[in-house]
């Protein structure tokens, strides 16, 4: 790689919170890089604490729905009860809402993006899948992002277990090894928003 080129990267991690969000987040700080955790509002009712801690270590929260279901199904009411009941239940434990959304699988279409665009908020997805919801191995994981690894990098994980195939085991064994490659070839680490106004301002996307 080209160190000149300035290098960014933003972790995101989607589906929590869960129980394995106390040992991401354990990673994280022993690393202190600030991620940001597009949370299922179902499961922030289930563990205000860990969104409290979330908050607390300066990482940032956004929007994952309500119960996580494809978006494109869904009317544009029970859409703003979805992402609306969410932004609710975190603005009950952190004081705020957030103005980000993760469309849960991805999956968005031109009338869901207008009116979420409508609704104030600024949704956005991923150009590295780590796709640790299929992968058994940790190594496969790493694969995964190094292999794609571009200079601006948004990458998609996940610390819920619910919406996926079984445990997350291999996601918390990975993260390190992901984390330290990326710090061996002078990455930055930012928060989402603090990718936006950094990263984009640079080059367009490589």
């Amino acid at each position: 790689m080209n160190q000149n080129i300035p290098q960014y990267v933003a972790l995101t991690f989607d589906d929590g919170p869960s129980a394995y969000t106390i040992s991401i987040l354990d990673i994280l700080k022993r690393y202190n890089i600030s991620a940001t955790f597009f949370v299922v509002g179902s499961e922030v009712k289930k563990f205000p604490d860990i969104i409290q801690r979330i908050y607390r270590e300066k990482h940032i929260i956004g929007n994952h729905t309500w119960n996580h279901p494809d978006i494109t199904t869904l009317s544009r009411n029970e859409l703003w009860k979805e992402i609306n009941s969410t932004n609710i239940q975190i603005k009950k434990i952190i004081g705020h809402s957030p103005d980000l959304f993760r469309p849960p699988y991805s999956s968005i279409n031109d009338k869901n993006a207008d009116a979420i665009k409508k609704f104030g908020i600024t949704y956005l997805l991923w150009n590295i899948d780590s796709k640790d919801w299929q992968e058994k191995s940790p190594l496969s994981i790493q694969k995964n992002v190094i292999s794609g690894i571009k200079k601006k990098s948004l990458i998609v994980m996940h610390d819920g277990d619910q919406y996926g195939s079984g445990p997350r085991d291999q996601i918390v064994t990975s993260l390190p090894e992901i984390i330290t490659y990326l710090l061996k070839n002078n990455y930055r680490f930012l928060t989402v928003p603090e990718f936006h106004q950094v990263a984009y301002k640079i080059e367009k996307w490589s």
